[in-house]
């Protein structure tokens, strides 16, 4: 109670952030009526544009139009074009507004997908997320300074654990665990601090969660007796194995979905009915399929126009990862956009010789129905071969490396060469992530597929 009421708005304030401040907007207009929430964003999106437009040196020669432009309506943001990572990058310092409150903040992605994106931001922005993803987990009953754990990887984050950092984590009763350190060996570690912090909630990457849940169960750890009544996924697909898996671990506790990235902004999150929220007050989100918007129950690309970052101008950025809007209102009664869970990167996908974006789930089931396999990767660097990675235990069959092909080749293709590779242990990427499948027919695919954009 002292943390949530006293230390982190004092901490926020601080910091310059109006974070409870903007909480406590967010708490009254997430029950708006969409035609409110659309008036807002209207409202934010003009004075966005002319930030952008006036206060960059590129983004009026980027976006082709006058300085004095402003949208009349919310389709008048199909007028401006579609940024990407290539964009950013080439014109990074020209797309910074240097005269922001509080000035730019430099940042970069953990770059589990490619090449970092180095980017600015500001702390209005920081202050709508971090509030932003208090609402959400108000939702599920946990509330500011509640004890957190979070499962981690970004390297930066955690090379600059101090001393000051580390009391001030004690201050406001979170707890980082970092998923580079989890091993069979380490597990037993992990478990005894979360014994001895009694986490609310716990919160990261579902792939690092659910390994440390399946690797606490084969060392006969008991996570049921934990406090912890709710875990956040983040920052990958949540797949239906792993939210079955981590919920039994922890007891029946809720797996509940967010979908956001450091450059997209906290862009949605799902509410006790099911349903994946859109931040409508600080992003407008789209779903583009050659150039337009797709309609409900078709997908799409997901583009996002942050309204709160002024300190450069994420208009219309390609997100790279596919999902589609609902066109649903929530039985919850907030009046905030409905999307459909997002199916992942466009990098989780393969390509079959045929064309077909086949979704790694295909294959991942494939391989998940094999028993004795602990870790699997599928990787695709031609269209005709695909190699899986596997870390395997006891009740391996003998044909099953066999099931393994002739499942995917079913899948795929039989003209596709299916290699299986054995291993001792499958490590996570840079950003401490284990990404299950690593297609670059697909990211080569889409990266040529952005040559044919047309505004």
């Amino acid at each position: 109670m002292l943390a949530g009421k006293i230390l982190l708005p004092l901490h926020e304030k601080f910091l310059r952030r109006r974070t409870f401040r903007y909480y406590r907007d967010l708490e009254r207009s997430q029950w708006w009526s969409a035609e409110k929430l659309r008036e807002l964003q209207l409202a934010k999106l003009r004075d966005l544009v002319s930030v952008a437009l006036n206060q960059t040196d590129a983004y009026a020669d980027l976006a082709g139009v006058d300085k004095s432009w402003r949208p009349e309506s919310l389709e008048d943001l199909q007028k401006l074009p579609l940024l990407d990572k290539a964009a950013i990058s080439s014109h990074r310092e020209e797309l910074v507004n240097r005269d922001v409150p509080g000035g730019p903040i430099r940042y970069n992605t953990g770059g589990s997908s490619g090449e970092p994106l180095i980017f600015y931001f500001d702390k209005r922005r920081q202050a709508y997320d971090k509030a932003a993803r208090m609402r959400a987990h108000q939702w599920w009953s946990v509330r500011p300074g509640d004890r957190e754990a979070y499962i981690w990887g970004a390297p930066v984050e955690l090379n600059k654990q101090d001393r000051l950092k580390q009391f001030r984590d004690w201050l406001t009763n979170e707890l980082l665990l970092s998923a580079f350190d989890l091993s069979e060996q380490s597990v037993g570690w992990f478990v005894d601090r979360l014994r001895r912090f009694k986490p609310k909630c716990l919160f990261g990457y579902p792939s690092s969660i659910t390994l440390m849940c399946q690797l606490a169960g084969r060392a006969g750890l008991d996570l049921t007796d934990l406090p912890v009544r709710v875990v956040f996924s983040t920052a990958e697909v949540l797949y239906d194995h792993q939210r079955e898996i981590i919920s039994q671990s922890f007891g029946g506790a809720p797996v509940v979905d967010g979908y956001g990235s450091r450059e997209g902004g906290f862009i949605a999150h799902e509410c006790p009915e099911g349903r994946m929220h859109i931040t409508s007050e600080n992003l407008i989100v789209e779903f583009i399929r050659d150039g337009r918007p797709v309609g409900p129950g078709q997908d799409g690309e997901i583009v996002v126009t942050h309204l709160d970052n002024y300190a450069m101008p994420f208009i219309r950025y390609r997100t790279d990862d596919i999902g589609g809007p609902s066109g649903e209102t929530c039985p919850c009664g907030r009046g905030l956009e409905v999307m459909k869970v997002v199916r992942g990167r466009t990098t989780d996908f393969v390509i079959a010789p045929d064309g077909r974006w086949v979704h790694g789930l295909a294959l991942i089931y494939v391989v998940r129905e094999i028993p004795g396999v602990q870790q699997y990767q599928i990787i695709q660097n031609d269209i005709d071969s695909i190699c899986v990675r596997i870390v395997i235990g006891d009740g391996f069959p003998n044909d099953g490396q066999e099931r393994i092909i002739e499942g995917v080749a079913k899948r795929m293709g039989v003209e596709v060469r299916v290699d299986v590779e054995q291993a001792r242990r499958i490590e996570p990427d840079r950003s401490g992530k284990y990404r299950y499948v690593i297609s670059q027919v697909a990211h080569d695919r889409s990266t040529a597929m952005r040559l044919d954009d047309e505004r």
